[in-house]
């Protein structure tokens, strides 16, 4: 099953047919930081480093990350956070791009004081972004894990009349696939009204909350912005490929687990989540084999677990370079 691009399926819908949702909108689960004219939703639970920063997918929210927080929190400090744009999150002027997700991350964790190193969790497209903030500040970074991540080629569209991964479209290829939906937009989706499975085993008061983040990221959707953000992750998903294939290695030691689901998934899907292990000398598969995609609800237990064993190593490797300069 191909990891597809949501929002190339959305049209810009009516802001005022969610106009009865604004009254309705339920407290933050964490606080509203100020990153500059702007305020990005967190929720920090726990202490102690290094600090655990999830991303969220596509179309995801913080609220998503509860039951894998509740379970990290008495190990370290686990800190889920809304995009902009996104759930509680201010808009911001491009929305679900990498440079300004880049940006928005890197002060969102100094004006909230949280100070490195960070142990990165991303589900989904959160894959590439936490990829994409490892490859701009390296040094900040103790460990990845990727929960279920969008492969480089795993991002599709129909070109020419055939699938085509984004990473072989050129900028005017692409800019051809979303010409018709610039034009004439899709009609709205339908609006959600309760949750399904698995977004069922959240608590009821959150799955309020995720009900009311979809119909309102659902309102905010527009061609537009899908356009520059799809350009965006195609440089990205560019990048992050040419890295990859440079080098045996190209994470070196860094810690890494790579989560892919049991349920669901096809040998394709399967064979290239598992060459993201080979990102790092010490990366590991591991397979969820009860989930299908969002593997941090089906399966909480095992997102913990990786964000342990992925502390655990990096604090060896800690260990390591300590005693390394002692000598």
């Amino acid at each position: 099953m191909r990891h597809l691009l949501c929002a190339a399926l959305l049209a810009a819908l009516p802001t005022a047919l969610f106009a009865q949702d604004s009254a309705a909108t339920p407290p933050p689960t964490g606080k509203l930081v100020d990153i500059g004219g702007r305020r990005l939703h967190i929720r920090c639970v726990g202490s102690g480093a290094p600090t655990v920063i999830t991303e969220s997918g596509s179309s995801s929210f913080s609220i998503e990350w509860a039951l894998v927080q509740d379970k990290v929190a008495p190990l370290t400090r686990i800190c889920s956070y809304d995009r902009a744009g996104f759930a509680w999150s201010d808009r911001g002027p491009e929305e679900n791009t990498v440079e300004e997700t880049m940006d928005d991350l890197h002060h969102l964790l100094r004006a909230a004081a949280l100070p490195p190193p960070y142990v990165l969790v991303g589900h989904s497209i959160g894959g590439m972004y936490i990829q994409a903030y490892q490859r701009r500040y390296p040094d900040e970074v103790a460990g990845l894990i990727l929960v279920d991540a969008t492969p480089e080629e795993d991002l599709g569209y129909s070109w020419n009349g055939k699938d085509t991964p984004g990473i072989f479209l050129t900028y005017d290829q692409l800019a051809s696939v979303y010409a018709p939906y610039l034009k004439n937009p899709p009609p709205p989706l339908a609006l959600p009204t309760a949750v399904d499975t698995p977004y069922n085993k959240l608590p009821p008061a959150l799955q309020r909350a995720e009900i009311w983040a979809e119909r309102l990221w659902r309102s905010r959707v527009d061609m537009p912005h899908s356009w520059i953000s799809a350009e965006s992750w195609r440089q990205e998903f560019v990048a992050l490929r040419k890295r990859r294939l440079a080098t045996p290695h190209a994470l070196g030691n860094l810690p890494l687990i790579v989560l892919r689901r049991g349920r669901r998934t096809t040998d394709v899907l399967n064979q290239r989540e598992a060459e993201l292990v080979a990102l790092s000398a010490v990366g590991k598969l591991v397979v969820a084999t009860e989930s299908d995609h969002e593997i941090q609800l089906y399966q909480p237990d095992l997102v913990a677990q990786a964000i342990r064993d992925v502390i655990g190593e990096s604090h060896e490797n800690h260990r390591r370079a300590r005693d390394h300069l002692q000598r």
